[in-house]
């Protein structure tokens, strides 16, 4: 056995990829590990590094889908950025920006419900975050409060939260000659995703298409508010008729009536249809504004007292260059210029 594997896990201060040193392993799952490392050359700089043992399975299947996803969202914000990524005899790796607490590890030492403030500022980010990955040509297909972080601690994205792991992600769009075109459902789908949050066309093996990213999206938020009927059900077939049969009004009892708009809006959508990001943010922003919540608020789980950083400015918000806005101004984290560009056309 290679001296950086011991049992399928990598020993403390092996370094990888002859630049990063590991000091901590955060996690452990199905298809490999995740360890915090660090530059052998400048210690203040600390990443994420993602591990897949080639003895599994589907070796390199998941990593090569993450690297391939954060490659196309380089240059996008509020994402987290690869590193370096490579093979090794025994496994394959990827270096990515380290982030910060999960939704879900929030949800268990805060929850298990939080403020109206808290779950509209969260469905923005990750409204945000899922067209990001749909205007690259993706869709998530597992998205749920353990693939959702906030930033790390003392980074510009601490209070945005981000959407990661994209080991079930699939490409919807073809890219051919004659241009990108979106692929042809197929007609029965393998279950893809967490019962918990999926979609009903998911429990019915359809094709899973930018609106079910969407509907998980509805689930996490409502979640957020009060129990799901069935979050304490493991059958798949039971809990999807139970999504079935759930009405909005109590689906949505304990969040604002903006909520139900943006269910019937969702449901409207077909799978070729093209979600309007636009009209789904400003019901989640003109419910924080008819409130008067700001995105300076602590969240649920910090101090009423926080002390108030500036605001990070909105990516389509960023003051013009030479021009410092005033230091007691309320600059909101997102604007409506960032869910109205349409780069695929379709």
């Amino acid at each position: 056995m290679p001296d950086d594997v011991c049992d399928e896990t990598l020993k403390i201060g092996v370094v990888v990829g002859k630049k990063y040193r590991v000091i901590q392993q955060l996690g452990q799952g199905g298809c490999g590990s995740v360890y915090k490392v660090e530059d052998i050359e400048d210690k203040t700089k600390q990443y994420a590094m993602k591990v897949e043992f080639n003895s599994n399975a589907n070796a390199g299947n998941v990593l090569k889908m993450e690297v391939q996803i954060l490659t196309h969202l380089v240059s996008k914000n509020h994402v987290a950025k690869c590193m370096a990524s490579g093979k090794k005899d025994r496994y394959s790796y990827v270096v990515m920006t380290l982030l910060g607490e999960s939704l879900e590890s929030l949800m268990k030492k805060h929850g298990p419900f939080f403020n109206v403030s808290t779950q509209m500022r969260i469905g923005i980010c990750l409204l945000f975050g899922i067209k990001q990955i749909h205007d690259i040509g993706f869709i998530h297909r597992d998205l749920k409060p353990a693939n959702v972080a906030l930033g790390n601690k003392g980074s510009p994205d601490e209070r945005y939260f981000i959407v990661l792991d994209f080991g079930l992600a699939r490409q919807y769009i073809t890219d051919k000659e004659d241009g990108k075109k979106m692929r042809r459902p197929r007609e029965k789908a393998l279950f893809r995703g967490t019962s918990r949050y999926c979609s009903v066309a998911m429990h019915d093996r359809f094709e899973q298409g930018r609106v079910d990213d969407l509907w998980a999206l509805i689930y996490m938020l409502a979640e957020l508010r009060c129990q799901l009927a069935w979050s304490d059900l493991d059958d798949k077939v039971e809990i999807g008729e139970m999504k079935r049969h759930v009405a909005d009004q109590n689906l949505f009892a304990k969040s604002p009536i903006q909520m139900l708009e943006f269910v019937k809006i969702v449901r409207a959508t077909q799978f070729y249809h093209r979600p309007d990001y636009e009209k789904l943010f400003n019901l989640l922003n003109d419910a924080m504004k008819s409130a008067k919540y700001k995105w300076s608020d602590p969240y649920h789980w910090e101090p009423e007292k926080r002390k108030k950083k500036p605001s990070v400015p909105a990516v389509g918000n960023v003051p013009r260059k030479g021009v410092t806005p005033p230091s007691n101004e309320e600059v909101d984290f997102f604007t409506v210029d960032d869910f109205n560009t349409n780069p695929l056309g379709f």
